[in-house]
């Protein structure tokens, strides 16, 4: 299904879609496409449950490098471990080279809410990130455990002892979550009740600059939607969600599923950068902006 902008009126964007319609029937009775009676929990563990989730586990470590040659590196050393092939990554070169669709584009960076400092207690897991209706199943509050521990993520990290580790501290982290929450994960699944976090805050690795380590980023998922409809939904999250970088990343390792990375940052000046990458590089170059559609990889 395309996705179509609908018209504008006191600032709020009203796009046409089939997941939230009220006009859909099945035998006569009223249904919404989009909803899932075991809901992204199950999501989330079946992703663990799975027979590539090792391979998951090795490739995501890969994921926030910006260094291509270091990229290149790791690639070399999966590949020699048998954890990928080299004909994965070339399968991914060529849908880079002839993607099925393009959109360029440019988002019009925009900070989004300041949610306040997290009140962070003696469990630091408890700490409280959103308080309020958010999904289709009425989930009224989001902990700091929601969106780093299973089963709210697939890749779990602990915050309270992490944070230390990626020189960060406990409050800074969790502040970080708390506006990644309000200005991107509450409207994204909002509208999008189906979507779920593969991982949000991580132990840092060789790149200074990503953004997991600081919680600042996520990672997410749709269940059971087809890889074309990741494009499709990307250029609604470009255009209605205030992020300071969006990558629509694609891979033809492990599951070869996309997903959608997202950061906001706290301080205000968010970039509203938005790439497109597969197998953790850029797929038209570094540097190169827009929303490309690389499902036929």
């Amino acid at each position: 299904m395309p996705y179509v902008p609908g018209s504008s009126a006191h600032g709020v964007v009203h796009v046409a879609d089939v997941y939230h319609s009220p006009n859909v029937y099945a035998n006569f009775v009223n249904i919404a496409l989009w909803q899932d009676p075991q809901g992204s929990q199950a999501a989330v563990l079946q992703a663990i449950n799975s027979p590539s989730y090792a391979t998951e586990s090795q490739v995501i470590e890969l994921d926030g490098e910006t260094d291509e040659a270091v990229i290149d590196q790791k690639q070399a050393a999966l590949v020699a471990a048998g954890v990928i092939t080299q004909a994965d990554l070339t399968k991914g070169a060529i849908a880079s080279a002839t993607p099925a669709n393009a959109d360029t584009t440019p988002k019009v960076p925009a900070d989004g809410t300041d949610p306040g400092a997290a009140a962070v207690g003696g469990e630091v897991d408890a700490t409280i990130l959103w308080n309020g209706p958010f999904d289709s199943v009425l989930t009224t509050q989001i902990t700091v455990a929601s969106v780093t521990k299973v089963p709210g993520v697939v890749f779990p990290y602990d915050v309270a002892t992490v944070a230390v580790q990626n020189g960060m501290t406990v409050q800074d982290v969790c502040d970080n979550l708390k506006a990644l929450v309000v200005n991107v994960w509450v409207p994204l699944k909002q509208h999008f009740p189906d979507a779920f976090m593969t991982c949000s805050f991580r132990k840092g690795g060789s790149n200074p600059t990503s953004q997991h380590p600081k919680g600042m980023a996520c990672d997410i998922q749709y269940k059971g939607i087809s890889k074309s409809e990741y494009y499709v939904r990307a250029q609604w999250v470009r255009d209605n969600i205030k992020f300071d970088q969006f990558l629509l990343e694609y891979k033809t390792t492990g599951t070869g599923l996309p997903w959608h990375h997202l950061s906001y940052n706290k301080a205000g000046s968010n970039r509203g950068q938005v790439f497109t990458f597969m197998n953790d590089k850029n797929c038209k170059g570094p540097g190169v902006v827009g929303l490309f559609d690389l499902a036929n990889a």
